[in-house]
């Protein structure tokens, strides 16, 4: 299955949102349903506000689309990615002088987050579960211009791929190309997000901040409008297909939490 969401689509969904743990603003991107029950939404972190170290139940990639900061030990800014694996603690998220702009994207949608200096969080995670983290960011950024007078497509790996499946790649192609880029191992599914130029898909032009899922089973060729494209390619590992149980009632309902 694919589906596909623009940013002047979800720009009307834009909420704030604000608690003890986040200020800022959410809007959903991609919501899960029966047919897809992958989600994606953007996050604005707003200026020097610092989200605290958390951790959520599901496997998931974060975009960094605006702005900069730090998530944990690591400086981000534009197109920086992040994996975390399900009940992996990670964080802070600490927004710049200017905030700090994600797009969160999971191939199973979760609705809350669990803050590890709340009492009983760390009890939550369940003990013998593989966790890890993984980031990336690319070498050279790229203007419009230069995107456009490419002679040829370029990929590059910002998270290598795994055995398990887990890869993220920035592939820039110039205008009216056509690439199809090939997985090394079986995975869990696919989002491209469009981050400069513009991406077609069937009929429709997908420009910046564009987001597209694509599951495991889908063959999808990436084609370039006439500015050229660049997108970022995240490939979730096999295991973010396997939901994460109930912790004996203690998992949010949906729409209990809000998720950043």
């Amino acid at each position: 299955m694919i589906r596909m969401q623009t940013w002047d689509q979800a720009r009307s969904g834009r909420r704030v949102h604000q608690k003890d743990t986040f200020d800022g603003f959410v809007t959903d991107f991609i919501v899960a349903d029966e047919a897809v029950p992958a989600q994606a939404f953007l996050v604005e972190q707003k200026p020097n506000w610092v989200t605290p170290p958390h951790f959520h139940l599901e496997h998931q990639f974060q975009v960094v689309t605006a702005g900069t900061g730090s998530i944990g030990r690591h400086e981000v800014a534009p197109l920086c990615v992040h994996y975390a694996t399900a009940e992996t603690g990670y964080g802070p998220i600490s927004a710049g002088p200017d905030g700090v702009t994600y797009l969160t994207m999971r191939v199973i949608p979760d609705s809350g987050a669990w803050y590890l200096h709340e009492p009983g969080a760390r009890e939550r995670m369940r003990r013998g579960l593989k966790r890890q983290q993984e980031h990336g960011a690319p070498k050279v950024t790229v203007s419009p211009t230069e995107l456009k007078a490419l002679r040829g497509p370029s990929v590059e790996a910002l998270i290598p791929p795994r055995e398990n499946g887990l890869a993220a790649h920035l592939v820039r192609m110039p205008p009216d190309d056509a690439l199809t880029l090939p997985a090394e191992h079986a995975h869990g599914g696919r989002f491209y997000v469009a981050t400069g130029g513009s991406m077609r898909l069937g009929d429709a032009e997908l420009r910046a901040l564009s987001t597209v899922f694509a599951s495991a089973d889908e063959t999808f060729s990436i084609r370039s409008g006439a500015d050229g494209l660049e997108v970022l390619v995240l490939q979730f590992s096999r295991d973010a297909l396997a939901a994460s149980p109930p912790q004996d009632g203690s998992r949010p309902a949906p729409g209990a939490q809000e998720n950043h």
